[in-house]
């Protein structure tokens, strides 16, 4: 059950976009080879690019490969560093619970009567992906941060 809880973000990912390069891939030869374009791939499409980018950042924060650029904080003292940390870990779960969870729950909720125009998939089913990538990228950075916090607590009572 733990594994495929961690695995979730990445088989969502990877399914979105398949499918994603499928519809084009699809539309483009029935557009110009055919002269019969498919009218839903673009609501879909756009549906699965939501759903990739949000659950993406969480796939991408589960093996901590967002950019970051530290060099400045590596150079500095260990307490500055620790501090540097602290606040950017403030950063992001200010992001993550407000911005991505609480902002993206309130949106979905606000889409019960909007649908897409020519499928008619309620925008809910689209909006949820905000929140629940916030919710599982959350889960992952909480991981991340407490064994990068341990392991320098360890190397600085260690010197």
């Amino acid at each position: 059950m733990i594994k495929w809880l961690y695995a979730i973000d990445d088989i969502i990912s990877t399914f979105a976009l398949s499918v994603i390069i499928l519809l084009i891939g699809f539309n483009v030869f029935f557009r110009f080879v055919l002269n019969d374009p498919i009218p839903w791939t673009e609501e879909v499409s756009l549906g699965l690019f939501v759903w990739l980018v949000f659950i993406g950042v969480s796939s991408a924060m589960k093996r901590n490969s967002h950019i970051g650029v530290d060099f400045f904080v590596n150079k500095m003292p260990k307490p500055f560093r620790i501090l540097c940390s602290i606040i950017r870990a403030a950063a992001i779960y200010y992001v993550l619970i407000y911005v991505f969870i609480y902002i993206g729950y309130y949106f979905t909720l606000q889409a019960v009567n909007k649908v897409t125009p020519v499928l008619k998939i309620s925008y809910q089913l689209i909006d949820i992906a905000v929140p629940l990538g916030g919710i599982l990228t959350a889960i992952h950075f909480t991981r991340i941060f407490i064994h990068s916090f341990h392991t320098q607590y360890r190397q600085e009572g260690g010197s």
